[in-house]
């Protein structure tokens, strides 16, 4: 795969392309093959050349005037006219949210934007967070048995988001299912009957944002619309009503699927090797460490899309100008040229931040710090109240059906 010619080559790693079909020791085996034989190759069935090692990946995410990220949210699969159509119908026309902007604006906006998650913010939410962790743990905790996707963390993430936004927890279901639809249309491989149900919800939920935003210009509250709008203050060079909207939209998708997808990985990932569980149990203290190494070793989102702007080289490959790539985060992250022994879970690993599963550089993980302390809290409460945890036998963890997130559909454990 040295060169451009090469590209048509069928490559044995093809199998990329269809992640969610894979178990985790498979997709782990063959992103540990690729960095070893092809680091950078080419899958012709869904027209992206892969990229598995961290320094090429870290190069891609960090190049603007290299790469550009306008395709970071496009359908993985082609979308059929109706899709358009309806959308025209319905007046769906969001701009570029802050992961696909590429325009001058993404830094003003990105730093009005960036006030949701400032340390204030994290402390005002600490106590809802711990309230909504043990809630749910009082739910279950006399059955002995739960399924912690469905019953903790499927809802989780979007309640602490919604509470940010000002959205009413009455709309959890709604929006989730919403956002659903998203992840499908712009991730998986749905079929045209499939593609018209998700384009739907796309254009009910780019209404609600709308709304939402409109209710907050009358009725302003303590949450993030109202406090962009206050930073605005009717000027357009500050804020525009429509930058706004496109925050609100941007984040009731990316604030949530990603956060209860990491939550369960983390939590499969420590019970699988139940020596790092017992550990967090006898010492709390090692909490915020194995947060950045779970998201090191099990990341939610598998891969960010990219367009060549010019031609480049990766690992000794030549792209041409206009080529589409996926980056392998989960693969970087076990790149063992960066990090020893980089396929086993260490929670007392001290490069375990050097992670990519936030992104890296302007488009760095908005909600990073909120994701990280959601996921501290939950720890620390289940190995307060469930020290015995484990998972439940015969399970296969089968994953989300989107190319570039990944968790768990359900994570059955027990107890005593």
């Amino acid at each position: 795969m040295g060169n451009h010619a090469a590209k048509v080559t069928a490559c044995p790693l093809s199998a990329l392309s269809d992640t969610f079909h894979l178990s985790n020791d498979q997709l782990e085996a063959t992103f540990r093959r690729a960095r070893a034989e092809s680091p950078v190759f080419y899958m012709e069935d869904i027209g992206f050349w892969a990229v598995t090692k961290y320094q090429d990946i870290k190069t891609v995410l960090g190049d603007k005037d290299r790469f550009s990220s306008e395709i970071t949210l496009e359908p993985l699969a082609p979308v059929a006219p109706e899709v358009g159509q309806l959308f025209r119908e319905r007046g769906f026309s969001p701009r570029p949210t802050l992961s696909n902007n590429e325009r001058d604006d993404h830094a003003r906006i990105r730093n009005n934007a960036l006030q949701a998650f400032s340390p204030a913010r994290m402390k005002k939410l600490e106590p809802y967070i711990r309230q909504l962790v043990n809630e749910a743990i009082d739910s279950f905790e006399q059955d002995k048995k739960a399924d912690l996707v469905r019953q903790m963390v499927y809802e989780l993430p979007a309640l602490v988001l919604f509470r940010l936004l000002g959205i009413p927890d009455s709309d959890v279901q709604k929006i989730k299912m919403w956002a659903d639809s998203r992840l499908i249309l712009s991730f998986g491989r749905p079929s045209v009957a499939d593609q018209l149900v998700a384009a739907g919800h796309m254009a009910d939920y780019w209404d609600y944002c709308l709304a939402h935003v409109q209710k907050r210009i009358k009725q302003p509250g303590d949450d993030l619309p109202s406090d962009m709008l206050a930073t605005r203050g009717g000027d357009d060079s500050i804020l525009t009503i429509e930058d706004i909207n496109n925050v609100v939209f941007g984040l009731l998708l990316a604030g949530h699927e990603t956060t209860t997808n990491m939550s369960a990985n983390a939590v499969l990932s420590l019970l699988e090797q139940r020596k790092s569980w017992e550990a967090l149990v006898a010492d709390p203290a090692l909490i915020r460490n194995a947060v950045e190494e779970c998201l090191r070793f099990r990341p939610s989102v598998v891969a960010w899309r990219r367009l060549t702007k010019v031609p480049v080289e990766l690992s000794g490959v030549s792209i041409p100008a206009g080529e589409r790539l996926l980056c392998y985060l989960p693969s970087g992250n076990r790149d063992e040229d960066i990090f020893d022994n980089g396929e086993t879970l260490d929670i007392s690993r001290s490069d375990a931040r050097a992670h990519v599963s936030f992104g890296y550089g302007r488009h760095f993980c908005l909600g990073a710090a909120l994701a990280r302390f959601e996921l501290k809290v939950i720890l620390e409460e289940l190995t307060r109240r469930l020290p015995g945890l484990r998972l439940s036998d015969g399970q296969s963890f089968e994953a989300v059906e989107a190319v570039q997130f990944r968790g768990p559909k359900e994570l059955w454990v027990e107890w005593e």
